[in-house]
């Protein structure tokens, strides 16, 4: 057999492969420390605290008697004022009441129907916690003003109040801190096993 087709047939010795990697360990180590630093210092750049505040109506429709056809549905209210929360209707009025300028209170607030109930869920989030506060403060009076005097519907009833304002990263820093410290590893890995086929191939031709 020539010395070209000893090297194409070099064997593979998984276990002996898996001792010199690990043999690295501080490299790897190191390896690993440097690129979740990489990904800790990205996720500390890119990350923005945003603050936010949530609160709960409970949307309901006149009692009436059998006489009295009320078209209403509970059900399709709470959409209409998931969608009504960012009309100008709604929006105008809190930024005129909190000097927020309208484009800032329409992106902070939002609301969300929960699943199966008559329950709405208003959010209000920005990354400044001023503004939240402000707006948080506005947003269930102004929105039971326009419910009953503007469009002349039943009260809404308030289940739960603006909640304690929350902060949160944009970006998860430990998630990023994993990401790194794994892809680290990879790439430490990677490197030694390459290495190790170079020395198998140099020791095969000098065979």
């Amino acid at each position: 057999m020539s010395q070209k087709e000893r090297v194409d047939l070099i064997e593979v010795d998984l276990l002996d492969m898996c001792k010199y990697i690990l043999s690295k360990w501080v490299f790897i180590l190191i390896g690993m420390v440097v690129f979740a630093g990489a990904g800790f210092g990205y996720a500390k750049v890119k990350s923005v605290t945003e603050y936010s505040s949530k609160m709960q109506v409970y949307v309901t429709v006149p009692k009436t008697s059998d006489k009295v056809l009320i078209r209403d549905n509970a059900g399709d209210l709470a959409y209409d004022y998931q969608k009504l929360i960012k009309t100008d209707l709604i929006v105008n009025e809190i930024a005129k009441k909190t000097k927020i300028k309208k484009d800032d209170v329409k992106d902070a607030i939002s609301a969300e129907v929960v699943d199966g109930t008559r329950l709405l869920e208003i959010k209000v989030k920005s990354d400044d916690k001023d503004d939240v506060k402000k707006i948080s403060k506005e947003v269930l009076p102004v929105f039971q003003k326009v419910v009953q005097k503007d469009l002349g519907r039943n009260k809404l009833v308030i289940a739960d109040q603006p909640s304690k304002i929350k902060a949160e990263q944009t970006v998860s820093t430990k998630k990023f801190l994993a990401v790194g410290a794994v892809g680290g590893f990879v790439v430490a890995a990677g490197v030694f096993f390459v290495l190790y086929l170079v020395d198998l191939t140099k020791k095969a031709k000098r065979n």
